[in-house]
């Protein structure tokens, strides 16, 4: 029904929404990094 493709996008969508976190994480992570090396 209606309400199990609801959740089933709810479900989705968070779950990509954790990966595009954690990508913008190793992102960040990468550029400070790269910073850091080239001050040295």
């Amino acid at each position: 029904g209606f309400g199990e493709t609801r959740a089933l996008a709810e479900r989705l969508f968070t779950a990509h929404l954790l990966a595009f976190e954690l990508t913008s994480l190793l992102l960040l992570v990468a550029v400070v990094g790269a910073v850091a090396l080239s001050r040295r």
